[in-house]
């Protein structure tokens, strides 16, 4: 049996990655970040695991806003460079106690456009042992490119980070970098430049911020009119996001993949600047630190909005410190990552997270696509390239649930998938996954879409009942864990359908979970089926 090509096949893909295993993890590590932004500095370790995926296992922000120690000269004061020397010596003791292999203390535009930064960098250094490494203007937007290529399937985009006193926006195609561009302004240099003494939400402060920032985006055409979905990082970005979660009772877990319309992001503007101080340190989903810089941020996604006529707005949860972190990786690993097939090794590495068996997924998936081929061969299915590849997903990740409680395998399944951020998936697309992998019948399926149902269409519903139940089915034709079924096909005896299954090896329960299971598959192409069961040798002499 031959199987419907796709873009990428994922069962190579599986394969391959279990065999560059052997080459590129030598070992786990732990890796203590420190970002020093003008806005912030926070300390994130990140666990790396055998698989090289990247788990948090501490982060901690202190909001020191040290671009307000830089003078009119351009030079940090002393008091600046002394608080930052605290919290830089306080973080690397947290780092050691973590025990991280390495320390990555990287500083961007504060110190950056400092006059003093050498005194600053010395300082440092001989107060806490730690040597601060100064992010270029170019690496800093190049670091927040390479997180959305590595976080996101999109190939072309335009991403944005806005920094305290820096705005890095780059231009991808193909995953590819084409334009970069730092500008010298963020949501707290903004902020002291034009609301200094005056209210957050001054009308005529909105009005001069938005007319400088217009005006310096004009100055660089590279982005106009691009029509490009524009991926957002940093706090900013995620403040505006959650704050429209909330807004809107959104339901679904997580941030990372969340996808807002322009207008939306207006309609939160509005909300911004209709409300009091006091009503701003309450909102829900905004934190107090950012109240005073978020309208001049929103100005600034606002008016690259308008100058890209971006049609969506997308959050990425991974953004400058994970794209260092990618960066000391790939240097690292060979072949540590593939940002063409983000989504399959985000599959492939759950796989690691949760420890289920890969090859009982793998042989899952296999039978999951023989079966599709069987069916859309005869013409009874039909689905396209993307649904393919959310029946491999959902096959390889079948109830991995039940590393919790098998009874309630499902359940779990959904649970786990649904609440998480998923690299290279989007929040339909992660519900979809979600239902597929948990899939076990059309009571628990219609229970599942009754919080989340408004994100899909009725077709793809449909469609996806439809992969559910060749999962499910798929799952029975391996009950055993055997590996028997080598492939499958259709023939017309009569005016009956037969499903001949050809297998190698001893039949235990395959035979009866299937015939209790089959009308998954006989609601999906609409007709009764019967199962023939033929071992591959006999079948073989036959011929």
């Amino acid at each position: 049996m031959r199987y419907t090509k796709l873009k990428i096949n994922f069962i190579l893909v599986v394969t391959e990655a279990h065999e560059k295993r052997k080459d590129t993890i030598i070992m786990k590590e732990r890796i203590g970040l420190i970002d020093i932004g003008s806005n912030s500095i926070r300390l994130v370790v990140f666990q790396v695991e055998d698989n090289l995926a990247m788990r948090e296992i501490q982060n901690i922000k202190i909001p020191a806003r040290i671009f307000q120690y830089i003078n009119d000269d351009h030079e940090m004061s002393q008091d600046g460079i002394d608080i930052l020397a605290r919290i830089i010596g306080a973080f690397a003791k947290e780092a050691a106690i973590l025990k991280a292999d390495r320390i990555l203390p990287k500083a961007t535009a504060a110190i950056r456009q400092s006059k003093n930064k050498d005194d600053i960098v010395n300082q440092v250094k001989k107060k806490t042992g730690v040597t601060i490494e100064i992010v270029p203007e170019e690496m800093e937007a190049y670091y927040g490119f390479s997180a959305v290529v590595h976080s996101m399937s999109d190939s072309d985009g335009v991403s944005i980070d806005i920094g305290g006193g820096s705005t890095e926006i780059t231009v991808f195609k193909n995953k590819e970098l084409v334009e970069a561009f730092s500008f010298p302004f963020g949501a707290v240099s903004l902020q002291e430049k034009f609301f200094n003494g005056k209210d957050f939400n001054d009308a005529k402060s909105i009005k001069e911020t938005r007319k400088f920032v217009r005006q310096a985006f004009s100055e660089q055409p590279f982005f106009e009119n691009l029509n490009l979905p524009i991926f957002a990082i940093g706090g900013s970005a995620r403040n505006v996001a959650r704050v429209h979660q909330m807004q809107s009772n959104y339901g679904m877990a997580g941030l990372h993949g969340y996808t807002m319309k322009p207008k939306q992001i207006d309609q939160v503007f509005d909300t911004f600047v209709g409300l009091s101080m006091k009503e701003m340190l309450k909102l829900e989903g905004l934190s107090s630190n950012r109240a005073d810089i978020i309208v001049p941020a929103t100005i600034v996604f606002q008016e690259l909005i308008q100058t890209v006529d971006s049609p969506v707005f997308k959050f990425s949860q991974e953004g400058l410190r994970e794209g260092i972190v990618y960066e000391y990786l790939e240097e690292k690993y060979r072949s540590a990552f593939d940002i063409h097939r983000v989504a399959q090794q985000t599959v492939e590495r759950l796989s690691s997270i949760y420890q289920f068996s890969m090859p009982d997924s793998a042989q899952r998936m296999v039978i999951a696509r023989q079966l599709y081929t069987a069916l859309s061969e005869d013409g009874y299915l039909k689905l396209n390239d993307h649904e393919l590849e959310l029946l491999n997903y959902g096959a390889y990740l079948y109830n991995l649930g039940e590393m919790i409680e098998p009874g309630n395998a499902s359940q779990h399944t959904f649970y786990l998938l649904s609440n998480s951020n998923l690299n290279g998936f989007s929040h339909p697309e992660r519900l979809a996954l979600s239902i597929l992998a948990s899939y076990k019948n059309k009571t628990l399926f219609g229970q599942y879409l009754t919080t989340y149902g408004e994100m899909l269409d009725d077709k793809p519903v449909e469609t996806l009942q439809h992969i559910g139940g060749l999962i499910k089915f798929a799952e029975c034709l391996n009950d055993s864990h055997n590996n028997i079924v080598k492939s499958m096909d259709t023939v017309m005896k009569g005016n009956s359908l037969i499903l001949r299954v050809f297998y190698q090896g001893e039949l235990l329960s395959e035979v009866y979970r299937s015939e209790d299971q089959k009308k998954h598959v006989e609601r999906a192409i609409g007709k009764d089926i019967t199962l023939e069961f033929i071992h591959a040798n006999s079948y073989r002499a036959i011929l």
